[in-house]
């Protein structure tokens, strides 16, 4: 027995309704993001205030695991221009302009890029998670830092493709996704502060 063809249709909720859910789904996101590495942030002061054995900072007391400074200084900038630039799409779109798909574009490369940036400092990085308290807070927290990354410019590539496919003009998606990504520009300033100035 076959369903009847109405049966099987769910219909759709107003675009009104749809961006408002959006927005507050991003904003539990960004709530629960934030709580998530609010764990590195309390294991970087817990372990470095116990310093087991002298052993927070290296694998042997004294010696300390070299630190990635430039690469770590390039992944923020990528990070906060990315930030930058989609609120700057955002703005473009909300005044009517055109070149907010280049602008948000450009904010997807940067973002990428600070992912890339992660993964070729990890070939090199010269100490793993066997190698002190810091070592392993750096590790856990970029590695899953990148992921976030990852997750968001996946966001915004479904935003571009979308708006692409349809001609749509995505103010309420792009609003949304720069609320998530603002708070991940934010846990990268903590980190960077903490693991490349603290230490």
């Amino acid at each position: 027995m076959s369903a009847h063809p109405e049966a099987a249709r769910i219909p759709s909720e107003s675009p009104e309704l749809e961006a408002r859910l959006v927005s507050i789904g991003s904003y539990l996101l960004s709530a629960a993001t934030l709580f998530f590495f609010v764990a590195f942030l309390f294991a970087f002061f817990y372990l470095r205030a116990l310093n087991s054995n002298g052993l927070w900072g290296g694998p042997t007391p004294g010696h300390h695991v070299p630190v990635p400074t430039g690469s770590g200084i390039a992944i923020l900038v990528c990070v906060l221009a990315s930030v930058a630039l989609v609120w700057a799409a955002r703005r473009s779109l909300r005044q009517g302009g055109d070149t907010w798909w280049l602008i948000a574009g450009s904010a997807f490369l940067l973002g990428l890029a600070s992912i890339g940036i992660q993964c070729w400092q990890y070939t090199d990085l010269g100490f793993g998670t066997e190698d002190g308290g810091y070592a392993s807070v750096y590790l856990g927290w970029t590695a899953f830092f990148a992921v976030f990354s990852l997750g968001a410019m996946l966001w915004l590539e479904a935003i571009l493709a979308t708006a692409r496919r349809t001609g749509a003009r995505p103010a309420a998606d792009l609003a949304s996704l720069f609320v998530f990504w603002t708070t991940l520009g934010v846990v990268q300033i903590v980190a960077f502060v903490l693991l490349f100035g603290v230490k």
